[in-house]
C-alpha cells in the first residue's frame, strides 16, 4: 500500500486527458488495435466460464473492452475519467456512467452475471468497498475477472521500489497472490484461477514504461521525445510474469 492519504475528488482529478496521453499511458487512443488484441484474448478466456449475461466493467476507460464484449453480453461501464467516458458513450455508443460504482444506488441486488476490472484495483483507495459492493450485485455464483500487478512476482521482488507498477498517487494498493486471495475470500469469493498472460505492446508504450512511468516529468528529455514518436502500429509481445489475471466466483 502506498503511504498516501488522498480524497476521492483528488483521485478523480488525476484521470484527465493527460493520464491517457503521456502520464500513465503513452497514447491510449492510438494503441487501440493492440489494446483490443489483448482484450479479445481475455474475452475469449472469460467465455470459457460464462458465455452471455449482464456484464459490468469498473474502470472501463474509453470502452475498448466493452466494444468487444457487447457482441455477447448486455454491458454497462463505470469510468471516473469524464473525457474517457464521453468518448466511450458518444464515439463507441457504450453505456458509461461516471458515477462512483460503490455509490451507485440504481444497480439492483443480484442482477449482474459477471464483472471485470482491468488494471483498476490498484488505483482504488478503498478496494474492499468495491469488492463488497460486487458481492451484493452479482448473482449467486457470479464471476469477477480482474488484472493487477503481482508485487510478489520475481520481477517485482528483484526491482523493489523501481518496479514499474509502483507509482503513487495513481497506484495506491499493491497485491500478491496471497493478499488478493485474502481480500476476495473475505467478501465471499473463491479463487477459480490465477494466470500470468503476456501482452502486445506498442514500441512507444514499452519505451514509456521503461523510461517515463513513475517519473513522468514533462520537462524530461524522454518524455518530450515520446510525444513525437509516431509508429504506433508496431507491436511486440512480452510476458514479464508480474501481471495477474484473477478469476473469482461467489461461493454462494
Amino acid at each position: 500500500m502506498a503511504n498516501l492519504t488522498i480524497s476521492h475528488k483528488q483521485i478523480q482529478s488525476l484521470y484527465g486527458i493527460d493520464y491517457f496521453n503521456g502520464d500513465e499511458y503513452a497514447d491510449y487512443l492510438s494503441d487501440k488495435k493492440l489494446i483490443q488484441k489483448n482484450l479479445s484474448k481475455r474475452l475469449d478466456h472469460i467465455r470459457k466460464y460464462i458465455e452471455n449475461g449482464n456484464l459490468i466493467e469498473i474502470g472501463s476507460a474509453y470502452g475498448f473492452f466493452l466494444e468487444l464484449a457487447k457482441k455477447h453480453f448486455f454491458i454497462q461501464g463505470y469510468e471516473i475519467s469524464e473525457e474517457a467516458a464521453y468518448y466511450a458513450s458518444n464515439t463507441l455508443n457504450i453505456p458509461t456512467k461516471t458515477t462512483n460504482f460503490s455509490d451507485d444506488t440504481t444497480i439492483k441486488s443480484q442482477s449482474i452475471d459477471l464483472a471485470v476490472m482491468w488494471d483498476v484495483i490498484e488505483h482504488l483507495d478503498k478496494p474492499e468497498d468495491v469488492i463488497s459492493k460486487l458481492s451484493t450485485v452479482l448473482k449467486p455464483k457470479g464471476y469477477l475477472f480482474l488484472t493487477t500487478g503481482d508485487i510478489g512476482s520475481k520481477l517485482a521482488r528483484f526491482q523493489g521500489p523501481s518496479w514499474r507498477m509502483i507509482h503513487p498517487p495513481t497506484h495506491l494498493k499493491y497485491f500478491s497472490r496471497e493478499t488478493i486471495t485474502r481480500l476476495l475470500n473475505a467478501h465471499g469469493f473463491e479463487i477459480v484461477e490465477i494466470r500470468y498472460p503476456g501482452y502486445w505492446r506498442s514500441i512507444k508504450e514499452i519505451l514509456h514504461g521503461l523510461f517515463v512511468l513513475g517519473n513522468n516529468k514533462p520537462d524530461s528529455l524522454m518524455y518530450n521525445l515520446l510525444q513525437n514518436f509516431t509508429p504506433q502500429r508496431t507491436g511486440i509481445y512480452l510476458n514479464t510474469y508480474d501481471i495477474m489475471f484473477v478469476i473469482a466466483r461467489l461461493s454462494y
